[in-house]
C-alpha cells in the first residue's frame, strides 16, 4: 500500500509541477489584411427616351375662336369652364375665377378679356 501510496503522490506532484510551469504560447497570426479591389468609376446612367409624340386622337384642337382669344389677351394661358364658373388661368401662374351666374362678374370679365370663347362641348358618353 505504501507503493500504491507513494505512486499516486508522485503523479499528483508531477501534475502540480506540470500545471505550474508557464509555457509561452505564441500569439496566433494576424489574419490577412484584406483584399482592396481597385473601384473604377461608374459612368452615368444613359439619359431618357424622349416622349412619344401625342397621337392625332391626343392631341387637342381648339377652335379658331379660342386662339384669337389667347392673342387678344396675352397674359392669359388658358380658360376653363365648369357648370358654374369660368376659370382664367394666367401665363404668371394665377387663376381668376368669375361665377357664371353673377351678371357683375360676368361683366368685369368680358370688360377686362372682351368676347369669350364658347365653352366646349360637353364629353361623349361612352359606356353606351
Amino acid at each position: 500500500m505504501k507503493k500504491s501510496f507513494f505512486i499516486a503522490i508522485t503523479v499528483l506532484a508531477g501534475s502540480v509541477v506540470f500545471a505550474q510551469q508557464k509555457k509561452e504560447k505564441q500569439p496566433p497570426l494576424p489574419p490577412p489584411p484584406p483584399k482592396i479591389f481597385e473601384v473604377k468609376e461608374i459612368p452615368p446612367p444613359p439619359p431618357p427616351p424622349p416622349p412619344p409624340e401625342p397621337t392625332a386622337s391626343e392631341k387637342v384642337n381648339h377652335p379658331k375662336y379660342y386662339g384669337e382669344f389667347l392673342k387678344r389677351n396675352p397674359t392669359v394661358k388658358g380658360i376653363g369652364w365648369t357648370d358654374n364658373q369660368v376659370c382664367i388661368r394666367l401665363k404668371s401662374g394665377q387663376e381668376e375665377q368669375y361665377f357664371l351666374h353673377n351678371k357683375a362678374e360676368m361683366q368685369k370679365l368680358k370688360n377686362q378679356y372682351g368676347e369669350l370663347p364658347a365653352p366646349p362641348p360637353p364629353p361623349r358618353n361612352l359606356s353606351k
